[in-house]
């Protein structure tokens, strides 16, 4: 089964967000339901409660790099196998016209539409 992966851009743009915004906690890493294809990638600042919940329960499944840490949703976790989060800067010459996140998925466990923000597990 493929594991959830962040790349070295990714890691450095979450360490800045932590940073600036003065987070202790990190950021929760999810799927929610909605989108064009039935599932959207969540990534959001840690709150004090879910960081408490997650200290209760000790199930979650914790990615580190340095300082920084991203918790993934164990709700979620099955249907976030196969994917990398990725950090792309604006680069007009190459028609990249922000920078944001990206979600790199392993076409052999999901689908995702043309936004990749939104995606749908296979069923194996």
């Amino acid at each position: 089964m493929s594991s959830i992966k962040i790349t070295r851009s990714a890691w450095r743009k979450i360490g800045d967000i932590l940073f600036v915004t003065k987070n202790k906690y990190g950021l929760l890493y999810s799927a929610s339901s909605g989108g064009c294809n039935g599932f959207n990638f969540e990534l959001d600042p840690m709150t004090q409660k879910i960081y408490n919940q997650i200290k209760e329960n000790k199930f979650r499944t914790i990615l580190t790099d340095d300082e920084s840490i991203v918790y993934i949703d164990p709700l979620s976790e099955m249907q976030l196998l196969g994917t990398t989060i990725d950090y792309i800067e604006e680069d007009f010459n190459n028609k990249i016209y922000e920078s944001k996140f990206i979600y790199d998925i392993d076409k052999n466990l999901m689908t995702t539409c043309g936004c990749g923000t939104s995606f749908s597990p296979k069923i194996v």
